[in-house]
């Protein structure tokens, strides 16, 4: 600017310089004004735009403000208090009739005993008879004997000595790293520190029952494994889920699932499969179903296995960007669900909100680029973006209805942006929307992330960029501050609402940046008056020659 305007001054000089007394005035004059013009005319288009360096784009949170919690999400003490009640009494071996010779020839190979297991199909117990097969240095693996009798006794001995073999050296090490040692605050129900792996016709669970003197107990930390494909990833999964029981009872499902998905990763059970869970690829299609809620008896014709996928990617999105012993701590941590994951990264020295994590989530999940804002956008060890959303080819959209579940999501994606948009949102005055803008322009990748609980029912935002090749609206139905969940108020679908979007190309307008006006002034009129002086001075000359 400083030498396009040195520049305009030179001229203006040399054709005052070169003209005659009359011509050398009104040259002077077009020139300073064509200058003036000139500065003007650039200044205010730069002020106006305000283009930006790379460095200068940030993330943006608004942290969500405290309110009433709604109906669904209020918090149940019951089962908290009935945990409690059980971590203050530890179960002694002494508490179990057992006689020693019958825990001696437990310990054989050969020894039958019988099992309870539960039908989930016909919702009833029954009993069958097993036969002790192999034994490990940390499990018994018995098969159901009418399974024995099917496969032969040779392949049937290999399965369980085959599921032995991987539970002593890698099973055992590998989940009681993550999670912590099998009796936990419980203790050791039937005095064997074994766990016991029983092969049978049926599905693969693991039931708390079975580590409590109630009915239809075994009385003995096991898991059930199918007999005919004993998968081992699906071992380590039960077994995390054994581990975390004898620790406390209150935590939700999408915690438990999460860090038991997480088990057969941290096994190395999944690096075969480039590090994805089985139950990802049918979560992928469906963003928009509740993380926070476990859909226990596949309501409505979804699939809990959806609820798998998510709650995995969760468990490794955390694990990835602030450490897998924040992980470890939830087993300890005496919050439950949301509240228990804000405790643990707090402590860790993490500043973040449990909705500030699920918005950068649903932002990874969305674009998985690594590279933007120390890699919170992406994954690294695992390739894993929603599939489903919804193109948006034209502009405008306007009014488009879309349903919203409580912490799922809802994405749109403009193929062809423009480089100025607003997005504006209806929604009902008592709810809170969660929105994430990701833009790509000749800059990069730009995040902005706000949770919209105000109490009126219109959201305007405006965007700007330069260059933008592609935009994500992401939307989703949030509490406006930390949701509190528990075991037995989070099973289906969840809360739905539903909102009015509309997207809207906005024509770029440019404003006088008025705080340039008077400089400019001042810089013009010193310029001004440096050329007066100049021209009587040379006025003088011409006349006095």
């Amino acid at each position: 600017m400083i030498l396009i305007t040195t520049s305009l001054f030179e001229s203006g000089l040399h054709i005052m310089l070169a003209s005659t007394k009359y011509q050398h005035r009104m040259q002077l004059l077009v020139s300073f004004g064509l200058l003036i013009i000139l500065a003007v005319g650039i200044l205010i288009p730069i002020g106006a735009l305000n283009i930006s360096e790379p460095g200068s784009y940030f993330q943006y949170h608004q942290r969500p403000n405290e309110t009433n919690l709604q109906k669904h999400s209020e918090k149940c003490d019951i089962l908290k208090q009935l945990n409690y009640e059980l971590q203050n009494h530890t179960f002694q071996p002494s508490q179990i009739k057992q006689d020693q010779s019958e825990r001696k020839e437990f310990q054989e190979v050969g020894y039958q005993r019988t099992f309870w297991v539960y039908d989930f199909t016909g919702s009833f117990f029954y009993e069958i008879t097993a036969t002790l097969l192999a034994i490990g240095e940390y499990s018994l693996v018995f098969m159901e004997n009418s399974c024995i009798t099917e496969l032969g006794e040779l392949v049937a001995i290999g399965k369980t000595e085959t599921i032995r073999d991987e539970f002593d050296s890698t099973i055992y090490p590998r989940i009681t790293d993550l999670a912590g040692h099998p009796n936990g605050t419980l203790g050791d129900i039937d005095g064997d520190p074994r766990i016991v792996i029983l092969l049978a016709n049926c599905a693969n669970y693991y039931s708390e029952r079975n580590e409590l003197p109630f009915d239809y107990s075994n009385v003995c930390e096991m898991i059930y494994i199918h007999y005919r494909i004993p998968v081992v990833n699906v071992v380590a999964h039960e077994f995390h889920h054994l581990i975390w029981f004898n620790n406390e009872w209150d935590e939700p499902q999408f915690i438990l699932e999460a860090l038991a998905q997480y088990a057969m990763y941290y096994a190395g059970y999944l690096e075969p499969y480039h590090n994805l869970a089985p139950q990802v690829a049918a979560f992928l299609p469906h963003p928009e179903e509740s993380l926070l809620y476990w859909n226990m008896y596949n309501d409505g014709g979804v699939s809990m296995v959806i609820d798998y996928g998510s709650a995995y990617l969760f468990a490794f999105y955390i694990a990835e960007q602030y450490g897998v012993e924040i992980l470890r701590n939830l087993i300890t941590e005496p919050a439950d669900g949301p509240h228990g994951i804000e405790a643990v990264l707090q402590t860790a020295g993490y500043d973040i909100t449990f909705n500030e994590l699920y918005l950068n989530w649903i932002t990874a999940l969305t674009i998985d680029e690594l590279g933007v804002c120390n890699n919170l956008y992406g994954f690294e060890n695992l390739n894993a973006r929603i599939t489903r959303y919804y193109p948006v080819n034209v502009l405008p959209l306007l009014n488009q209805t879309i349903s919203l579940r409580y912490y799922g999501f809802h994405i749109h994606k403009l193929q062809s942006p423009p480089n100025n948009f607003t997005v504006q949102i209806k929604k009902s005055s008592n709810q809170t929307i969660g929105v994430s803008i990701a833009s790509h322009d000749a800059f990069g990748w730009h995040i902005y992330q706000n949770l919209h609980d105000e109490e009126g029912t219109i959201i305007t935002d405006n965007f700007m960029g330069n260059q933008i090749d592609v935009a994500y609206i992401i939307t989703s139905y949030l509490l406006n501050h930390t949701p509190t969940t528990t075991r037995s108020d989070v099973n289906g679908l969840g809360p739905l609402t539903y909102i009015d979007i509309s997207i809207i190309a906005t024509p770029i307008t440019l404003e006088v940046p008025w705080g340039l006006i008077i400089p400019l002034a001042a810089f013009c009129g010193i310029c001004l008056l440096i050329v007066i002086v100049i021209t009587i001075r040379k006025s003088k000359h011409f006349e006095e020659k």
